[in-house]
């Protein structure tokens, strides 16, 4: 029998992100490669930020408050940003922006189409361009040799605490007259990011197993100790849109009786993944949801990931 027993645990919803004029367009910077930021009402030139995602533009506000003003192209918990198409509103705000916030890893690649097209590539900052560069392994032995790079990189915490202090050192050279400013927020929000990085890791997962249906919290769970049972020819399936083979179908269908946890993503829900979760169920494995967007019932990031750990700590808490 499965030492987890099973319950459901659901982060889900319309993200609603709260940030310094979410209109974007509307007073940011004049479109064209090599523009200049805007002016606020006090004179101080005012960054015009698009991010591919909330996520991004959460930690954007947070390090900039008012000296940015952040527009986010996908903000909802319903829609996937691997097949998000781009409206002729989101050209227009990737034309005025100043800078432009994309994952990078081919995860967004709806924004940097946008950017080429508006050739503004210089004003765009990938997080994917350094995610290689903290200590974390997340190479996996697999039987069939396979590998897979997990692309979510908000999940990894070490690489978002990282990510925030570097993008306020780019923010900085672009506004000067705000460097301190954005220097200050970041570090800030860094060492909460740090704080919460800690205790996912000391939530003493090791032991326990789990199967996802897509990669997308795939850093968070092995940083918890947490070993990943998912074949990476199955990841790779689910990222590019495909139905994934018969045989890693039914290699799935297995290990969701044979994992403690499963790791189920509705923002790229199939019925071949509905299945699975069905089978991890009657399996008595936990079945969490984690989503790609902030949900509407967190207050920002941070709360979002706060959440995500103290839903595994219940999970485990359930085992003892």
């Amino acid at each position: 029998m499965n030492p987890l027993r099973s319950i459901a645990l659901t982060l889900a919803g319309l993200a609603v992100l709260t940030v310094s004029a979410c209109g974007g367009s509307s007073g940011g910077s004049s479109g064209g490669s090599g523009s200049s930021p805007a002016e606020d009402e006090e004179g101080q030139a005012e960054l015009s930020v698009v991010t591919s995602t909330d996520v991004y533009a959460d930690l954007i506000s947070q390090i900039g408050g008012d000296a940015v003003e952040v527009q986010a192209l996908v903000t909802s918990t319903a829609t996937d940003p691997h097949s998000y198409e781009a409206t002729p509103q989101d050209r227009l705000a990737v034309e005025n922006a100043d800078v432009i916030i994309a994952n990078g890893a081919g995860y967004d690649s709806f924004i940097t189409q946008l950017a080429s097209a508006a050739e503004k590539e210089d004003a765009v900052h990938q997080v994917a361009e350094g995610s290689a560069e903290h200590d974390h392994d997340h190479s996996h032995d697999h039987e069939d040799g396979d590998s897979y790079q997990n692309e979510h990189l908000w999940y990894d915490l070490a690489r978002m605490e990282q990510f925030v202090l570097e993008v306020a050192e780019h923010l900085g050279q672009l506004a000067p007259q705000h460097a301190e400013l954005y220097a200050e927020g970041a570090e800030e929000l860094a060492e909460q990011i740090g704080a919460l990085d800690e205790r996912s890791q000391q939530l003493q997962a090791s032991g326990h197993s789990y199967l996802a249906t897509e990669a997308v919290s795939g850093y968070l769970l092995e940083h918890a100790g947490f070993d990943n049972r998912t074949d990476p020819a199955f990841l790779s399936a689910v990222e590019h849109g495909d139905d994934v083979s018969p045989r890693l179908y039914r290699d799935a269908l297995q290990r969701s009786e044979e994992v403690d946890l499963l790791s189920y993503n509705a923002q790229t829900e199939t019925q071949q993944a509905s299945r699975i979760r069905d089978a991890a169920q009657e399996a008595s494995a936990v079945v969490v949801e984690f989503t790609e967007t902030i949900p509407e019932d967190s207050a920002g990031y941070l709360e979002w990931m706060e959440s995500n750990i103290d839903t595994l700590e219940a999970a485990l808490q359930e085992a003892q």
